[in-house]
């Protein structure tokens, strides 16, 4: 699936969350680090905001994984 930046609807939103549903825990981790990088070298560039919440959208993707994995393991460790 290739979300859409331009179409003016924000509809890339929900394309882009399920997007990292797919992505490797290596390609989460690098955009996260990407777009981090791209704020810091250029703050002013328009598309922060859209970098920001492809950070955030990362982050959200990881957690979804923590929260999955901690109930699929959590008898493991309750004992």
């Amino acid at each position: 699936m290739e979300a859409i930046y331009t179409d003016g609807d924000g509809r890339w939103h929900s394309q882009y969350i399920a997007k990292t549903k797919g992505m490797s825990l290596d390609s989460l981790l690098y955009v996260m680090q990407d777009c981090a990088a791209a704020i810091t070298a250029n703050p002013d560039n328009p598309k922060c905001g859209q970098y920001e919440d492809e950070r955030h959208y990362c982050t959200m993707e990881l957690a979804r994984r923590r929260k999955a994995y901690h109930a699929k393991f959590s008898e493991c460790y309750s004992n």
